[in-house]
């Protein structure tokens, strides 16, 4: 066969899996940097812009001030597209989770290649790519994405070598998963080395893992992951924050006696089908057909499936919980869906698949009808959706529910026919990319931090650093007026005599709910509001809103605080 041939055979071979690769791309990359950062996005930016600005690339600050919650690398990750780009903005911020999340689908299908087949890993990588969960944190600036991403890596390299009893393969295992705590903490260890334990105790090989070469790995993995916080302790004078104990607090004694984030321990329940939704049926099935089959399942379907269990009862039995911290379960979820989709009669996968078209074809359904619905919902609730949004709503809608109407190329609602999940695939990956890609652009007329600070950026430019201060130590804001020098956060007592006693003008950034920490000193100032953000009777964070007053001369501290 010639050369040219063989070349066009395989690149046609490969066509599923262009496929996949171009639709990740559409559904992560597209509009990435369009939305300004919200919430812990922030940090990041924060973080990585103190970095950049004094060189220090060990001591993660905000505003100028110690902040060692998450470990060096996800800062790292970011900063170095910094010089590709030629700035630090949203997109590029968002960019390692975003790339992050091409990593997991990738390891994800060649995991499933390797234990179920091609199919069922093409399955299962569009289940995940098309699970809300997947999409919403793979678009969003944490480290969340990145230390799946080498949890996946890990459990990979794992299976690829699982004949191996050598050290290099020891090595790599332990090295891949010290780099990913490095993003975020001990998960990307421990994960790893629970689905592989899980895997060799199924197969009754742990003792051929008890050698020389797994315990030298062992302690080299664990000196890799502490060097950098050992480094930045030894170079840490005139820094507050403690990089080892920080690890110990946020690792160990969160897991085990939760200071925050608590939640109760059934949370895992309804967390884990909203990550996978809209896939929660087949998630049903495959637990029913898992737990009564246990027994008889090929044991790499075993494998995945308690695997799942696994990893829900590990975070499910730390003290400290949080929905994106059960993120790891769900590429191993959507493999053993797929595992029971393809094992399944065809009966018990049509009637889940028929479950699923329903749900699908529904959503798509209400979001076509929208254009009888907002009027109701703007009486009900007052909110007003932009022209465009609504638009938007109806097309997505409709474009949504154009595969169930062509039954005759899609025939899963023939009864005597196997049911395809490409109509399902299809019309998910419609309303997902047009609310994740366009309409949460659209929305973002609701959002005014970033366009408060950008008419307040000019205003400030002229005043000396100890004349423009935060209420708090807000990221977002220090982030987006880029000053060389840190502004002054008010949360500390002392901050705010100087701040107030100040003579000449000065300007206080300021969450609404904030205002009342200050009474004592603002109700002698000649103050004036500059910008304030709007409010919204729909929304529950107006109090949590900016707003900008420009304060002339020293202001006289009377009473005590509010």
């Amino acid at each position: 066969m010639p050369q040219k041939e063989r070349q066009k055979r395989s690149l046609k071979d490969w066509t599923p899996e262009i496929i996949l690769l171009l639709a990740a791309s559409i559904l992560l990359f597209f509009n990435l940097g369009e939305r300004a950062l919200w919430g812990s996005e922030g940090r990041w930016a924060e973080v990585v812009r103190q970095m950049l600005l004094t060189g220090d690339f060990f001591h993660p600050r905000i505003n100028g001030e110690p902040y060692f919650d998450k470990p060096l690398f996800t800062y790292w990750a970011i900063a170095i597209f910094v010089p590709i780009f030629g700035k630090l903005n949203e997109f590029v911020v968002r960019l390692p989770s975003a790339l992050s999340g091409i990593v997991t689908l990738s390891s994800t299908y060649l995991l499933g290649k390797r234990l179920i087949g091609r199919k069922a890993a093409l399955m299962a990588s569009w289940l995940l790519l098309t699970s809300w969960g997947f999409i919403f944190w793979a678009r969003t600036a944490a480290a969340d994405m990145e230390n799946l991403a080498f949890i996946m890596l890990a459990s990979l390299w794992f299976v690829i070598r699982r004949e191996k009893r050598d050290l290099f393969s020891y090595l790599v295992f332990y090295g891949i998963c010290a780099v990913g705590a490095q993003f975020k903490g001990l998960t990307a260890i421990a994960v790893p080395v629970l689905v592989a334990t899980i895997f060799i105790f199924i197969r009754g090989e742990i003792k051929r893992h008890i050698n020389v070469s797994h315990l030298f790995s062992i302690i080299f993995g664990a000196a890799f992951y502490l060097l950098p916080f050992i480094y930045a302790q030894m170079t840490s004078e005139g820094y507050a924050e403690q990089g080892l104990y920080l690890v110990f607090r946020e690792n160990l004694l969160r897991f085990f006696n939760a200071f925050d984030h608590r939640e109760p321990f059934y949370c895992y329940f309804y967390y884990v089908p909203i990550l996978l939704m809209p896939w929660i049926f087949f998630l049903v099935g495959t637990l029913i057909d898992g737990f009564k089959n246990l027994k008889t399942l090929e044991k790499n379907h075993r494998w995945l499936f308690l695997s799942s269990v696994g990893i829900f009862l590990l975070f499910t039995i730390s003290s400290s919980r949080r929905s994106y911290y059960i993120l790891p379960i769900l590429p191993f979820l959507t493999l053993s869906i797929s595992s029971f989709l393809v094992s399944s009669s065809s009966k018990l996968r049509n009637f889940f698949i028929d479950i699923e078209a329903l749900l699908i074809f529904f959503i798509g359904l209400i979001e076509l009808l929208s254009v009888i619905i907002w009027p109701i919902i703007e009486k009900r609730f007052l909110f007003y959706a932009p022209f465009s949004f609504k638009v938007s709503t109806a097309l997505i809608g409709f474009f949504a529910i154009f595969p169930f109407q062509v039954p005759q190329r899609y025939p899963f609602f023939k009864k005597e026919e196997k049911r395809s999940l490409a109509p399902l695939i299809l019309s998910t990956f419609i309303l997902f990319s047009g609310f994740f890609c366009v309409q949460q652009v659209q929305l973002e007329i609701f959002r005014s931090t970033k366009r408060i600070l950008e008419q307040v950026k000019p205003i400030v430019q002229g005043l000396p650093e100890d004349a423009v201060a935060l209420s708090k130590n807000m990221a977002s804001v220090a982030f987006y007026l880029n000053r060389p020098k840190p502004l002054v956060n008010l949360e500390r007592p002392l901050n705010q005599e100087r701040f107030f006693n100040r003579k000449g003008e000065k300007v206080l950034i300021t969450r609404k709910k904030d205002m009342r920490r200050f009474k004592k000193y603002i109700s002698s100032c000649s103050m004036e509001l500059i910008i304030s953000a709007p409010e919204y009777s729909w929304s529950h964070r107006n109090d949590k809103e900016l707003a900008v007053y420009k304060i002339n001369g020293p202001c006289i501290k009377k009473g005590k605080d509010i």
